[in-house]
């Protein structure tokens, strides 16, 4: 019985055992944004101008949103939020009449947006724009409707 309290005794009185050297303290873990926090990246409709959009495309099933900069930048919201990805704003080319193409890439992701001057009313909404948008990220097409903010 007495060497159970002297261990218990020197087990209380020892130091804290290291931690392991692969073992990432906490405030180096990566924080992750969520799908809200991507939301609020984009700026809303109302502010979107003067936060530098020039043009915002949207879509349904699943739902996302890119906003085309006056300068240096594209930004797309993806599957409701869970994926926010910025690409550099390449000059655009017109493959057809009243077309519009973007076609860009960063951190392994390929983009392409062009944008048609036809009307288009979206899918949830019902709201009618001026333009159609068709996004190919990585291969899969996104269809939805745009306009100049």
């Amino acid at each position: 019985m007495r060497a159970l309290i002297l261990v218990a005794a020197l087990a209380a009185c020892s130091p804290p055992a290291p931690e392991r050297a692969d073992t990432p303290p906490p405030e180096a873990a990566a924080i992750v944004p969520t799908a809200v926090d991507n939301i609020a990246a984009m700026p809303a409709w109302g502010e979107a101008r003067a936060n530098g959009v020039d043009f915002r495309g949207v879509g349904q099933e699943p739902g996302w949103m890119i906003d085309i900069y006056t300068q240096g930048r594209i930004m797309l919201l993806l599957d409701y939020g869970e994926t926010l990805a910025e690409f550099p704003l390449p000059a655009p080319s017109y493959p057809v009449e009243g077309a519009t193409r973007y076609d860009t890439q960063a951190d392994g992701k390929t983009l392409s947006v062009t944008v048609r001057r036809t009307p288009c009313q979206d899918a949830m909404s019902g709201e009618a724009f001026p333009s159609t948008v068709e996004i190919v990220i990585d291969g899969r097409t996104l269809n939805g409707c745009g306009r100049s903010v």
